[in-house]
C-alpha cells in the first residue's frame, strides 16, 4: 500500500471515528477501511452502539435498536455528508447494514461507491 493510499484510508477512518463520537459520546472499538478499487470502499465499524442501545440489546429489545438506527441514519447524513464528500473527493452512493446485532459482534458495514 502506498503512503498516499494509507493517508486516504486514514482520513476516512478519522471521519468515521468523529461521526461515532458525535452520537455515542466516545469512539468506536475498531474501524477498518478497505479500498477495494478506486471506486469501492468498505468500512467496518465495531463498537457502534450507545450505552442506551447496549442496555436495550442486552435486555432483548433488538428491534428497538434497529428502529433507532432508522432515525439516526438521516441525521448523520445531514450532519456529515458534505464532509464525507470532501474527504472522498467526489460524490458517492452507499449501502449500510447493521451486522450481527448481538453481544459478540455488533458492527455496521458501509460500502461507498464513488462511481456516480
Amino acid at each position: 500500500m502506498s503512503e498516499t493510499e494509507f493517508e486516504y484510508q486514514e482520513k476516512i477512518r478519522r471521519l468515521v471515528v468523529k461521526m461515532v463520537k458525535h452520537y455515542r459520546g466516545r469512539g468506536p472499538e475498531n474501524v477498518k477501511v478497505k479500498v477495494e478499487s478506486g471506486q469501492l470502499i468498505t468500512i467496518e465499524i465495531r463498537g457502534i452502539l450507545s450505552s442506551l442501545s447496549e442496555i436495550l440489546v442486552k435486555e432483548g429489545a433488538v428491534d428497538l435498536v434497529a428502529e433507532y438506527w432508522k432515525v439516526l441514519k438521516p441525521y448523520l447524513e445531514k450532519e456529515f455528508m458534505a464532509e464525507m464528500i470532501d474527504t472522498l473527493g467526489s460524490p458517492f452512493t452507499y449501502t449500510w447494514k447493521i451486522y450481527e446485532l448481538c453481544p459478540s459482534g455488533r458492527a455496521i458495514i458501509i460500502q461507498l461507491n464513488k462511481s456516480v
